[in-house]
């Protein structure tokens, strides 16, 4: 497989296997993920500013593009821990990548979040609210009623990244997971 072919959870270099807390919801979290992505706004706006706008960009620019493209948010630090760094890559793909067979047109979103300890670079754990804030503060609101979080393969290289899937129509519309795409192990995530 060429590099630039790999799925997403293979963008981040694993050097340790630890198993990260993201399995647990934290207590009361719908009022502390919006308290975490208010913080997560004001503390990271821009880098994040300017991620939204390379991904909302690609898509006015002629968008008829096809293949997959990467953006990605440089290192920055974890909003509950300043000793852990979080990356965010996002990936555009096309419905047909997904498919066994024809598909209708559209895009598939994935945001992937990882975090790594800033004086080791080793795998960090992250929790899920702190995860759902990061999202939260990236995608447009009306996108929020409509991603999936998904569950990776079991494995090192997947076990500390967190991804969400979004789907969005040809106009670039989010919908529901078309019946054609296959994407076992993603469930409606159902932040509003």
């Amino acid at each position: 497989m060429h590099r630039s072919e790999q799925p997403i959870r293979d963008t981040f270099s694993v050097t340790a296997s630890i198993r990260p807390a993201v399995d647990a919801p934290a207590p009361n979290a719908t009022a502390g993920t919006v308290d975490l992505t208010a913080g997560i706004r004001n503390k990271h706006g821009s880098e994040l500013n300017e991620l939204r706008e390379a991904l909302i960009g690609s898509s006015q620019r002629g968008s008829r593009h096809s293949g997959r493209r990467h953006y990605r948010m440089s290192p920055t630090s974890s909003f509950e821990d300043e000793n852990i760094n979080v990356t965010i890559v996002v990936e555009t793909v096309e419905w047909g990548w997904f498919a066994a067979g024809p598909t209708p047109q559209g895009t598939c979103v994935t945001v992937s979040i990882a975090a790594h300890r800033k004086d080791s670079g080793i795998q960090a754990p992250l929790s899920l609210a702190e995860c759902d804030a990061w999202l939260r503060a990236l995608l447009p609101s009306p996108w929020m009623p409509h991603v999936y979080r998904c569950r990776c393969s079991p494995g090192s290289a997947s076990s500390g990244v967190v991804s969400y899937r979004l789907f969005l129509d040809a106009r670039y519309k989010p919908t529901p997971k078309p019946a054609e795409v296959l994407a076992e192990g993603c469930q409606p995530l159902q932040l509003h």
